[in-house]
């Protein structure tokens, strides 16, 4: 079967028709029932082909003639020459080839006839042929190696040049010859011309055998076999690096095969331009070594490509079926959000309902895939259409989201605002991480009408675009003040880490909570250092914290054995309560009592317990004493009235007690600072935990004083 542009054979083959430009390419070998799908799909990418050709040409025509230009065109020619589709190639490659030739035309200029190019040769002697050995000697040679092959062309030494006999003459003339020929690099025409130089010498020495004898013939000869000497060695020279330029071209091309052969055993299908790149630079490849392995590479090369080709149609082919089922999904869905925006009316009520529905319909509609590229804009737009239909009449409608909608267009107005202001902050290094902060707002506002959204957006976009101006024309402004930041921040590191190993608590953590508000008021570094330097400084930060952490979980296990050994003490004193003489185990009390006041803290969840236990025995002792008549009471006699001693001793515990519980409180909050990291709200709950650490220091320190005056009143 065939078509105005490719023949399809019974066995499912499609191959391009021959062009004046190149030969038809096998495209696909597919099931006869995939004939028409895979022909259909060809002539989409040509289509797309088309669009691309003619969007490149217009970009490369509209801007300024040079050599780049040329470049470009006949990169785009090539790829036209690769592309698999089917269509009409001729009028396409015309359309390139008119470019091209326009543009040459444009450089050369009208008087381009009259003057010579630069790869005409100097003397007109040298004949084709000789011209296409250099060509194929030089095909595969890179540029720069050609550049230094020209700088390292030894010349004659300078010395004066010597006049020789007139008989002599043609003799030094091939001599001179010979050195010009010496230094060429079309190295077969110019061995054959050094060859033919030996013959005629030798033929005029046999004519005339006295020159031989002329003063001057030895120097002659010795000069012409110096020539014949510096081209072979230039060869060989030249040689042994095209032996390495073939060997580095025959590796270049190894790791090609490699990278396709990569994709083919991933079944890599879809990476199309992946393998049109690695088939681009694989023809770029021309100066290779011979034989057998060279036409391995060759074969194995033209296996994985028509290997690929093969899976790549069916693969595009169901790609192309999965892209309409996506289409015919993702135009479910937006029938039923159309239903909804249908349904809405002054009655709606359940809004909340609706939204949800909306929103999980959106999300299905995001979550299908790719549809057909001719549809993707088409689909898009009506997507974007139906949610803003929805949300100007639930903003007609809905009295909540109407308010709402009237807050956030407040919030975007103010973010317009703000940013035209910062057009005029002096400290541009704050301006660009406010403008940053500004989007990031944006982005978090919920959504408005279109119109509406419409005219802020342009307004806060211009002001973006003003401000980006601004900071393009101010860098060095910006980098000044954002270093001067850094420095400034480098203190603040150097502070921190002064203080971060103190064991002075409480004042080295409100001196470290004012570093951290100074360093929020410093504005923005050098982005490429941010991280550097508040990884410093946190390093600091955290090498106190978790310094006094750990020295209150030492303070805790303390604590702990406190309370033992205060439960100790405890239980040797409930012990003494059932003592035979009250009067010995009062004794015995009092030491074990000046023991427990001598032990330290413990865990304030357990002190009430141990000290209501610890009242309860000492008053059983004690209470032992005074129903016998013992101690300093009298035996057997009760009375109501107190001795100043007494109410002063009281006064005395119960202000202790107090300050003990006061200690134990602001203990407690210390060991809770522990816990919270400076910071964003940690520096709030800092702030906080830190007043009431200060109230109770007040207050324990009212009642230490009182304390202390009641002590020496006793004592007097």
């Amino acid at each position: 079967m065939e078509k105005e542009h490719a023949i399809i054979s019974d066995d499912g083959r499609i191959q391009q028709k021959e062009t004046p430009f190149f030969q038809g390419k096998e495209l696909a070998h597919v099931a006869p029932e995939a004939i028409d799908e895979a022909v259909s799909y060809f002539e989409k990418q040509f289509s797309a082909l088309e669009k691309y050709v003619s969007a490149s040409l217009k970009v490369i025509t509209a801007g300024e003639k040079s050599e780049d230009t040329s470049e470009k065109l006949e990169q785009l020619r090539n790829e036209v020459i690769l592309a698999k589709a089917i269509g009409d190639f001729t009028e396409l490659m015309n359309r390139i080839d008119s470019a091209t030739t326009e543009i040459r035309g444009s450089q050369e200029g009208p008087e381009s006839e009259d003057r010579p190019t630069d790869s005409e040769p100097e003397r007109g002697m040298e004949s084709v042929s000789q011209k296409e050995s250099v060509a194929d000697d030089e095909a595969g040679q890179p540029d720069e190696e050609k550049t230094k092959e020209k700088q390292d062309i030894p010349v004659k030494d300078d010395r004066p040049e010597v006049e020789y006999a007139e008989s002599l003459s043609g003799l030094a003339e091939m001599t001179s010859k010979a050195w010009d020929l010496a230094n060429q690099s079309d190295w077969q025409s110019a061995q054959l011309e050094l060859e033919n130089l030996r013959l005629k010498w030798d033929e005029l020495v046999a004519a005339d055998e006295s020159l031989t004898a002329e003063a001057g013939y030895e120097e002659l000869m010795e000069e012409r076999r110096a020539a014949e000497t510096h081209f072979v060695k230039r060869k060989a020279a030249w040689q042994d690096k095209r032996k390495e330029r073939k060997s580095a071209n025959f590796e270049k091309r190894q790791r090609l095969l490699e990278q396709l052969q990569e994709v083919v055993d991933k079944k890599k299908w879809q990476a199309i331009k992946q393998v049109n790149a690695i088939t681009s630079r694989w023809d770029e490849i021309r100066d290779l070594p011979g034989g057998s392995e060279t036409a391995d590479q060759d074969k194995r090369f033209a296996d994985l490509v028509s290997q690929f080709n093969e899976n790549k149609v069916a693969f595009l082919v169901k790609k192309a079926q999965k892209e309409e089922e996506n289409l015919a999904g993702k135009l479910a869905v937006l029938d039923k959000m159309t239903q909804i925006v249908e349904s809405l009316g002054p009655d709606t009520t359940n809004w909340d309902q609706f939204d949800s529905e909306m929103e999980e319909l959106s999300r299905q509609w995001r979550k299908i895939g790719h549809v057909p590229l001719e549809q993707s804009d088409r689909i898009w737009e009506q997507f974007k259409g139906i949610r803003d239909e929805y949300f100007n009449k639930k903003y007609e409608l809905n009295e909540a989201f109407r308010n709402q909608t009237l807050k956030n267009i407040r919030k975007k107005t103010r973010l317009c605002e703000n940013a035209e202001a910062l057009v005029e902050e002096e400290d541009l290094a704050f301006a660009v991480r406010e403008m940053n902060n500004l989007h990031k707002k944006w982005k978090k506002i919920g959504p408005i009408p279109k119109e509406k959204n419409d005219e802020l957006w342009d307004r806060f976009n211009a002001a973006t675009k003003k401000f980006n101006e601004l900071k393009s024309d101010n860098q060095d402004t910006i980098r000044k003040q954002e270093q001067e930041n850094l420095e400034k921040k480098i203190a603040l590191c150097e502070k921190a880490e002064a203080l971060q190993d103190s064991t002075n608590w409480n004042e080295v953590s409100r001196e470290l909570e004012e570093l951290m508000k100074t360093w929020k008021e410093i504005g923005p570094v050098p982005r490429r250092k941010s991280g550097k330097i508040w990884k410093r400084f946190k390093k600091a930060l955290d090498t106190f914290y978790n310094n006094r952490r750990k020295h209150y979980r030492e303070v805790r296990e303390e604590q702990k054995l406190n309370y033992e050994k205060k439960r100790e003490i405890v239980s040797e004193l409930d012990k003494l309560g059932e003592h035979e003489n009250a009067e010995e185990a009062v004794a015995k009390a009092r030491e074990l009592q000046e023991q427990f006041k001598s032990i330290g803290f413990v865990p304030i969840k357990k002190k009430a317990k141990l000290d209501k236990d610890y009242k309860a025995v000492c008053d059983k002792i004690y209470q032992r004493v005074r129903s016998t008549g013992g101690g300093s009471g009298k035996p057997g006699r009760q009375s109501d009235h107190v001795s100043p001693n007494k109410s002063a001793r009281d006064e005395y515990f119960r202000l202790k007690k107090e300050c003990d519980k006061l200690q134990e409180e602001i203990l407690r909050y210390k060991d809770t600072m522990t816990f919270i990291n400076p910071g964003g709200k940690g520096n709030a709950l800092i702030d906080d935990v830190q007043k009431k650490i200060d109230k109770a220091q007040n207050n324990l320190d009212e009642k230490l004083e009182k304390l202390e005056e009641l002590r020496m009143k006793m004592e007097e």
